[in-house]
């Protein structure tokens, strides 16, 4: 092995480069999947799956449907909201922002519904939080 002048081989900080460089690059990815489930949002389309977003800086999510509706979702530190539609009655877009502290009192709860467009928007709750209308199973 090649050695420098003070004893230290060559080969040897080179693996610590390596793990260094593997342990930023695992930190960075743990922390954008472990991020606080109870800050989520998911969108469905047509009732499949469509994205999972993360509240935090403002943006926002637009959503084609097959046959060219659209749906523009904004989201914030707060929560959601439908910010447009292509829907003919506009009522995702008046039933407003969802966050945790008024979902609870939302006729809909955690949910924007755009029935024409077959879109749902879900605010995920926290671990150990539960909308006070669902269902007993």
């Amino acid at each position: 092995m090649l050695k420098t002048k003070n004893g230290k081989t060559l080969a040897a900080l080179a693996a610590l480069a390596i793990l260094a460089a593997a342990a930023a690059l695992i930190s960075v990815l743990t922390d954008r999947r472990t991020a606080d489930p109870g800050r989520e949002v998911r969108v469905y389309l047509d009732g499949t799956l469509y994205a999972t977003e993360h509240l935090g800086a403002p943006h926002e999510l637009t959503v084609r449907g097959q046959n060219g509706e659209v749906n523009v979702i904004a989201l914030d530190e707060e929560g959601v909201w439908m910010k447009s539609s292509t829907c003919h009655n506009q009522l995702c877009v008046h039933q407003g922002k969802v966050t945790y502290e008024n979902y609870a009192s939302r006729y809909y709860g955690t949910d924007i519904i755009c029935l024409p467009n077959r879109v749902t928007v879900e605010l995920v709750l926290r671990d150990g939080e539960q909308d006070p209308d669902a269902p007993d199973v």
